[in-house]
């Protein structure tokens, strides 16, 4: 948005006008209009009744009504001014940038996308980009130019169709953006001309098995870009949905405490992500998914840790660990400072995504200190 304003010779005379006020958007869109504002205002500040009429020198555009100002495009890639005057006043010029309108619009790669999931981004798997191209189209010259321009700043809208509930997907137009849910969202093209989106798994508990993503884009006068809008696939394929949660070894232990220093640890504490199979009821280890493990007595920090390798000392009362290949995530219990507690209480529980709490959680372990 443009401002300007022109003043008169300075004159004691505050009630005369002293001032042309003017706003209009600093470019506009072939076949779109613009209508500019303006105010006459006097030496209170106070607008005045006055008059204004329009005009432009240039030939970049054109002004259809010198009273409102109502004005189009006669020539892109330029900039023309646009000037107002009333009451023996001239504003200063607003200078206007002429926009060609986009009259194609077209996918700008595959329009169907397969997403593998497995391993560690098997509750979080990101698409690749779901690319539109806009621009706009020219007669190439006698040298054989190319008639298609990428036009740069235009929006697309992007709209998730499919499922029709939202929560399982999002549209992002960041690799890092992991928290929102957004079935719309309006992507500018790029000096390419180039808009984009992604779809993220947001880790629900069921998982689709397609994603429908509509593209669109319209003029500013809101008319519909030819060849929009644009449809796109995004599948979502070897999906292993953790629906268990066991121990993975022995819940309770024994730590018979030296002399000196006081400074033993415990077993493994180990649990098994899984899926199970309906019909056998065998359970597939899952690798990469997240298991939290909590000391919850005694409920005064200091005395124990938990630790994931045999040299840590730092204290840590939750720790949230990663299955491994086997699917299994492990913690040990390490006595640090002060006398040893009778026994201490650790659980181990693990979500479906980000929402179920799995069969199975939590799992409580005990941890016993003899002498």
């Amino acid at each position: 948005m443009l401002a300007a304003a022109a003043t008169c010779k300075v004159s004691t005379d505050l009630s005369r006008n002293i001032a042309i006020e003017v706003t209009a958007a600093d470019s506009l869109e072939e076949y779109d209009t613009l209508t500019p504002k303006a105010r006459v205002l006097t030496g209170h500040g106070d607008s005045s009744a006055t008059a204004v009429f329009w005009f432009s020198p240039d030939s970049a555009i054109a002004v259809l009504d010198s009273t409102t100002g109502r004005t189009v495009v006669i020539h892109t890639g330029q900039t023309g001014r646009l000037v107002a005057s009333g009451g023996g006043l001239v504003s200063n010029p607003l200078a206007i940038r002429t926009l060609a309108a986009a009259d194609t619009v077209f996918p700008a790669g595959p329009t169907l996308d397969t997403v593998d999931i497995a391993g560690r981004t098997a509750l979080d798997s990101l698409s690749d980009s779901l690319r539109i191209e806009i621009a706009d189209t020219v007669t190439a010259g006698a040298a054989g130019g190319n008639p298609i321009v990428p036009l740069a700043g235009r929006p697309v809208v992007y709209t998730i169709v499919h499922p029709v509930v939202a929560g399982p997907v999002t549209l992002v137009r960041s690799d890092s953006d992991t928290t929102r849910a957004a079935t719309i969202d309006t992507a500018a093209s790029n000096s390419f001309g180039i808009a984009f989106v992604k779809v993220r798994l947001l880790a629900p508990d069921t998982i689709p098995d397609s994603v429908v993503v509509v593209a669109s884009a319209q003029r500013a006068n809101h008319a519909v870009v030819p060849g929009s809008p644009d449809t796109f696939v995004v599948r979502f394929r070897g999906v292993a949905v953790a629906d268990t949660l066991r121990a993975a070894g022995p819940i309770v232990d024994t730590v018979h405490v030296s002399a000196a220093p006081p400074d033993s640890l415990s077993d493994s504490l180990s649990v098994e992500v899984g899926d199970t199979a309906a019909a056998t009821g065998s359970i597939t280890p899952l690798p990469g998914r997240a298991v939290v493990f909590a000391i919850t007595s005694p409920g005064t920090p200091g005395p124990v840790t938990l630790v994931t390798s045999d040299t840590a000392r730092t204290l840590v009362t939750t720790d949230t660990v990663t299955t491994d290949a086997r699917g299994v995530a492990a913690v040990q219990l390490r006595l640090i400072a002060g006398p040893a507690p009778a026994s201490v209480e650790v659980t181990a529980s693990a979500k479906r995504g980000v929402s179920a709490r799995l069969p199975g959680s939590p799992i409580r372990f005990t941890v016993r200190f003899v002498p």
